[in-house]
């Protein structure tokens, strides 16, 4: 009987469905595996049911896949139960299965059906269920909750709360795990003797590899608990009710003497140990997986350890440490770990604590499942790489619109981060971040494109600019599985090159234009002195030549060719600043001047141009005028050139005002005047050289169009800032505006013995 009980305990403990049969072919035994793989109640599945009965059921409910039950009824029946059979099925829900049909030495046989369906899956469905993972937990009967780095719990599911004995509400999300056993102890869930061991025994557990725990709650319900640690430090714990599968153990253990053979058949080898911890059985399966290495009947779990390290099993560690790692598992009642061997195989073992106080060893070999599962890390590992180098964001959504993979660059484009951009997000929770975060603008700019973009999963290409300024060009091309490729580039340097070429085509094509002009406006302003020198000079080699020269002719012949050659040399010597100040800068003789002087000066120079041109010129100076830091010359020459074109662009019977007063931060010199104006948007092609707003050889007014460039290149060489207020057909004013750091202010003119206060801002 303690035989059957260990094998029954055994089989409980596998991760297989198991059903017996004897030579009659009728049912002597199913596994609790069985039962909930075929969705069945123990009453549904009784013993002694015949092989057609068992079949016919498990047919009817799709475990032998798709088509007539009755036809899969008779395929199966046709089955030679008498030779070890092993076949790959696949039930109408999709599972697959490993099926194993060995026979018995007594008669019978044996069936083993093992879930494989994860691994014929693979990393698809790993990702559909995490899509799913959150409905699941609420759907699970089994308590799951996922607690974080600094063991604070992030997320539960209501039968957690419910199993481990907390009240719908009692837990939250950022609990520590010793407020959790706080809110249990208060609770009663531990009896007042073990509380505070039992705390610091599961709050010194190395959480970083797997735990298995069970307790019994003061309710008489039995808890399995498993911890597995998280690849970001933190673990999840598994609570599973097993008062049930604890019940079925005591009534399993009565059956288990009918199925002592079934171990030898078994593919996972399996090791029990009684509770003197020495093995009181191996099979033949955990002979072969382990060599050498198994241990045999009666060995000592100390004397296998210290046996396997000798020969070189444990390579990498101490045999202390594997001593402490086996005790510590058998501490914790159940344990898994996967362990590579010397020769390279791979290994999953699990420890389970049996009832009697022995404990079970089951090994797996998942070599290939190992070798496969590498290859497909190794594989994504140099996707990864590649779309994190690659200069361009990347998305890729399937046909859901869900995310797949996404890289750095394309997040940052987004103005996300990685972390908001988890696999299975669907696009529109994407958008809905970006909204948040102003990426798409103000709210009735984020509607507008968020419309616009609503199911543009073919082929697409627009550009977009994000708030920071930068310009991506955004690219959709579809996959052939419904799905989308999503790429970000960013041309914000290429577009700025493209507009800085256009613009440097414009302004060459406009440099091109000023030549033209230039050579224009030259000629003809070079031709009217020039005609006037030769006209006049050959009048006078005329007269001489006749001998009819008169005294007062040659004066005023020669006055002319004075006047037109002084003229041609203003002209020359505005062509020669220009290119002073184009080039090496313009020098200046900066000292202390009166300017009510200057401007007196200037008016004098100026008043018979005026008083010729028909033209009122009046002068207005504030009684007390602070000195000014100036060149002399040029601060001259800028207002000669102000008042020339004042008087040049105003008709006859017009006027002319020169101002200078105090102003706050300085002092104004404003040359107004009652003209023609200047159009608005002109205005700042007036301060261009070789410009006349006036292009053509028939223009009224004369003139180099250098006037108001020099002005200003004269002014600001001094410190000082010319601008002009204009307003076409009703004149314009030219305002030079002295800084106050320019004004002498500790000086006074000598008309007045109050000094000069300059208001400031």
């Amino acid at each position: 009987m303690i035989a059957a009980a260990i094998t029954m305990d055994v089989l409980s403990a596998l991760p297989a469905a198991i059903a017996v049969y004897d030579r009659d072919l009728r049912l002597v035994f199913a596994s609790d595996g069985l039962l909930a793989q075929a969705g069945l109640e123990r009453r549904d599945l009784p013993i002694g049911s015949t092989l057609r009965d068992t079949t016919r059921m498990l047919a009817y409910r799709g475990l032998y896949g798709p088509g007539d039950p009755e036809a899969r009824l008779e395929a199966v029946l046709r089955l030679d139960r008498s030779a070890a059979l092993r076949r790959i099925g696949r039930a109408t829900d999709g599972r697959v299965f490993d099926l194993i049909s060995m026979p018995m030495a007594e008669g019978g046989f044996v069936s083993l059906a093992t879930d494989v369906t994860a691994f014929a899956r693979g990393e698809a469905q790993a990702l559909g269920v995490a899509r799913q993972v959150q409905g699941v937990l609420e759907r699970l009967h089994g308590g799951v909750a996922v607690f974080a780095q600094d063991r604070r719990i992030a997320l539960f599911n209501a039968a957690y709360e419910s199993l481990i004995g907390a009240s719908p509400g009692m837990l939250r999300a950022g609990m520590t795990l010793e407020e959790i056993y706080a809110v249990l102890i208060e609770r009663s869930e531990y009896a007042n003797a073990e509380r505070a061991d039992f705390v610091r025994s599961r709050l010194q557990l190395d959480r970083s590899i797997p735990q298995l725990m069970v307790r019994e709650r003061p309710t008489g319900q039995v808890l399995r608990t498993r911890s597995t640690p998280t690849a970001d430090g933190g673990f999840v714990l598994e609570v599973d009710d097993l008062t049930d599968l604890k019940r079925a153990e005591d009534d399993a253990s009565r059956r288990a003497a009918l199925l002592d053979g079934v171990l030898a058949t078994l593919p996972h080898g399996v090791c029990v140990f009684g509770p003197d911890k020495r093995v009181s059985m191996v099979n033949d399966a955990y002979r072969r997986l382990l060599g050498d290495a198994a241990p045999s009947v009666g060995e000592s779990l100390d004397g296998m350890i210290e046996r396997r390290f000798a020969a070189g099993e444990y390579p990498d560690t101490t045999i202390e440490e594997v001593r402490r790692q086996r005790w510590a598992f058998l501490g914790q009642g159940q344990a898994d770990w996967v362990r590579r061997r010397p020769n390279g195989t791979m290994l999953v073992i699990r420890m389970a604590r049996l009832p009697d106080g022995g404990h079970l060893s089951v090994v797996t070999d998942v070599t290939d499942l190992a070798r496969a599962q590498e290859e497909t890390r190794v594989q994504a590992a140099r996707h990864q790489v590649m779309l994190a180098n690659i200069r361009h964001g990347v998305t890729l959504f399937d046909a859901e619109g869900r995310l797949i993979a996404a890289n750095e660059l394309a997040a940052k484009f987004c103005g996300l981060t990685l972390a908001d951009f988890p696999p299975g997000i669907r696009i529109e929770e994407v958008r809905q971040k970006q909204a948040a975060r102003g990426e798409f603008g103000a709210p009735v700019a984020t509607q507008v494109f968020v419309q616009a973009r609503t199911k543009t999963f073919g082929a697409d290409s627009y550009t977009r600019q994000r708030p920071d300024g930068t310009l991506l060009e955004i690219t959709t091309d579809p996959t052939p599985e419904g799905g989308f490729v999503r790429t970000f580039t960013d041309v914000t340097q290429e577009r700025r090159v493209m507009a800085e070429l256009e613009r440097a085509k414009d302004a060459a094509e406009e440099a091109n234009r000023a030549k033209s002009r230039f050579l224009t406006t030259m000629t003809h302003e070079l031709r009217t002195p020039l005609n006037a020198v030769i006209g006049f000079s050959d009048a006078l080699l005329a007269q001489a030549r006749s001998g009819t020269a008169q005294p007062g002719d040659t004066a005023e012949f020669s006055r002319a060719i004075n006047e037109a050659g002084r003229h041609l040399l203003s002209l020359i010597d505005d062509i020669l600043d220009v290119a002073r100040a184009e080039g090496s800068g313009m020098a200046t003789n900066m000292q202390s001047l009166d300017l009510p002087s200057v401007v007196a000066g200037v008016a004098r120079v100026m008043r018979a141009q005026a008083d010729e041109a028909g033209i009122t010129l009046s002068v207005e100076i504030d009684d007390c005028l602070p000195r000014v830091f100036a060149d002399e010359k040029r601060l001259r020459q800028v207002m000669i050139n102000l008042v020339t074109n004042a008087v040049k662009f105003t008709e006859k019977d017009g006027s002319v005002h020169i101002a200078a007063r105090i102003a706050t931060g300085g002092l104004l010199i404003a040359v107004t005047d009652t003209g023609i104006g200047i159009a608005t948007e002109d205005i700042d092609r007036a301060f261009e050289p070789f410009v006349q707003l006036e292009a053509s050889l028939s223009r009224r007014y004369g003139g180099s169009g250098l006037g108001l460039h020099l002005a200003r290149t004269l002014a600001r060489a001094m410190g000082f800032e010319l601008t002009l207020a204009s307003e076409q057909g009703r004149g314009t004013t030219a305002t030079l505006t002295i800084p106050a750091d320019r004004l002498v202010a500790e000086e006074t003119p000598a008309m007045t013995d109050t000094p000069c206060v300059i208001p400031h801002e």
